[in-house]
């Protein structure tokens, strides 16, 4: 089999736990970390779906992560991404 894609998430709010409840559906992705300017709400969202909580920027470093997925409010979308 190949290797799985490993995704990470800024933005731990509502649509979030869509995207988590979701990831087990696709193939070739699994969903190991998230991230929020609220590190209680990214603890929350990874003990709920058994992931590791990060700050933004240690998500960014992490060698395990491939794909960083955006769910921040559109307002700050700009500001998480560059």
């Amino acid at each position: 089999m190949a290797r799985k894609l490993g995704i990470g998430v800024v933005g731990c709010g509502n649509i979030s736990k869509a995207y988590f409840s979701l990831a087990p559906l696709f193939r070739g992705i699994e969903m190991r970390a998230c991230a929020d300017i609220n590190m209680d709400a990214a603890k929350a969202r990874a003990k709920e779906f058994k992931l590791r909580a990060e700050t933004v920027e240690g998500l960014l470093k992490a060698g395990d992560i491939d794909i960083i997925v955006n769910l921040t409010i559109p307002a700050v979308h700009y500001e998480v991404s560059k």
